[in-house]
């Protein structure tokens, strides 16, 4: 059986975690588990996922739509290009608090914190 220690640091609190969700709805902080440790070798989620292909997000929405709706929310967007930008959309993505819901009940992470974006860039 495999076996994977947490270092002396994270021992108490467990292993930290930054799960991705998007640049629109925001990320979450996690702390790994013993019970990850056991069932998993360790591992989580690392992110929230996509739902669509990001051809399909650029069909449904332009980046300069997307970045005024970004900026009507608060989050402040620089991007190379807005084609780049629409790839990203947030509903381009799974709810990122679904998914990080279905790794805490299963006891494989604990939620530390949730992120919300106040800005990006978009290389």
């Amino acid at each position: 059986m495999w076996r994977i220690d947490f270092s002396l640091r994270d021992r108490a609190t467990g292993q930290p975690v930054i799960c991705g969700g998007s640049m629109q709805t925001g990320s979450y902080l996690l702390a790994g588990t013993e019970t990850a440790v056991r069932d998993t070798f360790a591992s989580t989620m690392h992110g929230a996922g996509r739902t669509m292909s990001r051809t399909q997000a650029k069909r449904a929405i332009r980046g300069e739509q997307l970045q005024q709706q970004m900026q009507q929310q608060g989050i402040m967007v620089k991007a190379v290009s807005m084609s780049g930008l629409a790839e990203e959309a947030g509903f381009a993505y799974k709810n990122i608090s679904d998914v990080v819901a279905s790794v805490d009940r299963a006891g494989i992470t604990k939620v530390v914190a949730e992120l919300r974006p106040i800005g990006n860039i978009k290389g």
